[in-house]
């Protein structure tokens, strides 16, 4: 379920933010050797995500226990570089409930109109 997961989410993020979605891949291709440069479409994506995708605002809002329970994880293991060995245990409750807000909300967004070749201009 996770790669299905990680598709819906996607596409729930181009149909509802296509033009963020496309400026900051854009950039990201064009700046491979400096994505730093990036920031900016980086944060301006990210804004949109959290006002406009329905699938990530039900997420955040219904997964908020697992997905802090991650976070404070990573934090606590960031100096020792342990995440890998410590965290995936919470990362695989936040999917677990990710997947479950999938599931019972039946999201299944659909691109309309919005055309991905862009990206590669």
């Amino acid at each position: 379920m996770s790669d299905i997961l990680d598709e819906i989410i996607i596409e729930d993020v181009v149909a509802n933010c296509p033009q963020e979605f496309l400026q900051y891949h854009k950039c990201i291709r064009d700046n491979e050797e400096n994505p730093a440069k990036c920031q900016d479409g980086r944060l301006t994506l990210s804004k949109c995500i959290k006002e406009k995708v329905p699938s990530v605002r039900s997420i955040m809002r219904q997964c908020s226990e697992p997905m802090k329970k991650y976070e404070r994880c990573i934090r606590d293991n960031m100096d020792s570089k342990t995440i890998a060995e410590n965290c995936l245990g919470f990362l695989q409750d936040l999917r677990n409930c990710a997947e479950s807000q999938v599931e019972n909300k039946n999201i299944k967004p659909s691109i309309k109109g919005v055309n991905l070749e862009l990206i590669k201009e």
